[in-house]
């Protein structure tokens, strides 16, 4: 099961993205995922992406250069494509995608200068 503790753990283990797209795990993401998202690599654009066509054309995450993606993540009944702001399941039995977006959170010194700002 995937929980915000897991979510929260996945962003910060996956920080930063590889140095290369060669070090992600791109056969598990294949082995697991192909079958009913129907990935795929482009490599014929001016950036290689990742293209999953079970998320729809118009998505920003139908098409994803693979220089932005951190790492790939396999679990029991779903893939995880992790982003710097977000990160995308794949059910492995399914068609079904799951997309977590990662909410800026501010931070104790934002929080006071948006105090003083209100104030004036």
């Amino acid at each position: 099961m995937i929980t915000k503790q897991v979510i929260q753990t996945l962003y910060k283990k996956y920080d930063k993205a590889p140095e290369s797209p060669d070090f992600l795990d791109m056969p598990l993401l294949f082995d697991y995922a192909s079958t009913h998202h129907n990935v795929s690599i482009d490599m014929d654009g001016p950036v290689d992406c990742l293209i999953i066509k079970s998320i729809d054309k118009d998505s920003p995450f139908h098409r994803i250069p693979l220089e932005r993606i951190h790492a790939i993540v396999p679990f029991e009944e779903w893939v995880a494509v992790v982003l710097h702001s977000s990160i995308i399941f794949l059910n492995r039995k399914s068609s079904k995608v799951s997309v977590h977006v990662r909410i800026h959170e501010p931070s104790v010194l934002e929080r006071i200068g948006n105090l003083f700002r209100k104030s004036k």
